[in-house]
């Protein structure tokens, strides 16, 4: 079976879980609802605004970000179909990056929390995230050397060992 064929498996799959489920009920429950449809279809129009200019500039105004972001929170407080479509995205989102974060560490090899340039508080719960990731089995430890960490900036105060 080809990478291709594996995509579609996978996306077959996603589609199924609670997360994309409830991703496409909210966005049915917003185009249901006029006032909610018109307000979100106007947020999307800005997003898509903010996204191209930062594809043909690479630099998004902090001005226009901070209005995205301002009318985001404006519309989650007045429509609660937007505000219930943001928390199901946000929910999707984070399946993605699991997703993601699997799909690395099957191709580069699992690291170990230790070698993560993360302040020590938070090497157990990246840990226990890399362990779940892993499903239980064996794989290759990738190999972190100080020339991958070149250019990192760390937070002030904050050394690695």
């Amino acid at each position: 079976m080809s990478y291709i064929d594996k995509a579609r498996e996978l996306g077959a799959a996603l589609s199924q879980t609670p997360e994309i489920q409830g991703l496409k009920a909210a966005e049915a429950s917003i185009m249901a609802d006029p006032q909610s449809q018109e307000a979100f279809t106007q947020y999307q129009e800005k997003e898509r605004g903010l996204v191209t200019t930062q594809m043909l500039s690479k630099v998004v105004p902090e001005k226009e970000s901070l209005a995205l972001l301002d009318l985001k929170v404006r519309l989650m407080n007045k429509h609660p179909l937007i505000k219930a479509y943001f928390v199901q995205q946000q929910k999707f989102e984070k399946l993605m990056a699991m997703v993601n974060l699997t799909l690395t560490t099957a191709m580069h090899g699992m690291p170990s929390a230790n070698d993560l340039p993360i302040p020590e508080e938070l090497k157990g719960m990246a840990q226990q995230i890399l362990d779940r990731i892993g499903g239980g089995d064996s794989i290759e430890k990738m190999q972190i050397s100080p020339e991958m960490l070149k250019g990192i900036k760390l937070p002030p105060g904050f050394n690695l060992k």
